[in-house]
């Protein structure tokens, strides 16, 4: 079985798959973006399983707050981010992940070096200091986890597989408005329930 690359950046743009609006507080929609974004950040690929706690991971508005106040709970400009990255880019502005495909932009070796493929990714990796030693150190050892760990075993599932605990979307609160409420049957939970979610991604 050839297993995926944990540091294989998307080769399209994101596409929204939920659509929850309305909530007084952004943090309410921690799951939702969770599930969103395959329980991983957006601009490293840290999953939650590596960490002690998912609380490792934040919320990062997309469009600073300090420009943007008006899309401080607006979902589509929320997205989720290790709190290293997230500290980092501030309110700094990068390429929008619904607008480009990182794939396009970034590329990580074997020895965990990250590459800019273009401008764009230039940008992302100075932006957010992803070149450094401690992500480069990270990328390495994950990548030599993964190559030493055996399929179906519980290491393999910590590098490669979903988090234990899948939020069910249609247990939280209740948004005022959900554009796309349909899509909760395709959540990470409605999938293992269905038996359809795959052991690794």
């Amino acid at each position: 079985m050839k297993l995926l690359e944990p540091f294989a950046y998307p080769t399209k743009p994101h596409v929204r798959r939920h659509g929850p609006e309305g909530y007084s507080e952004y943090r309410h929609y921690r799951n939702w973006l969770r599930d969103e974004f395959s329980f991983r950040c957006v601009y490293c690929l840290r999953r939650e399983n590596w960490f002690a706690m998912p609380r490792d991971h934040e919320i990062d508005h997309f469009l600073p707050r300090r420009d943007h106040p008006q899309a401080e709970r607006a979902y589509g400009n929320l997205v989720t981010a290790c709190r290293q990255c997230n500290g980092t880019k501030a309110a700094k502005y990068l390429p929008a992940p619904e607008a480009v495909a990182y794939g396009d932009c970034l590329w990580v070796d074997g020895d965990g070096q990250i590459h800019a493929k273009n401008k764009q990714g230039r940008k992302i990796i100075k932006a957010l200091r992803l070149d450094g030693a401690d992500y480069t150190r990270l990328r390495r050892d994950i990548i030599a986890m993964v190559s030493e760990a055996k399929v179906g075993s519980i290491g393999m599932r910590r590098l490669l597989g979903y988090p234990e605990e899948l939020p069910d979307l249609s247990e939280e609160r209740k948004p005022k408005t959900n554009k796309r409420p349909n899509s909760i049957r395709d959540s990470h939970f409605a999938r293992k329930q269905r038996n359809v979610l795959p052991e690794y991604y």
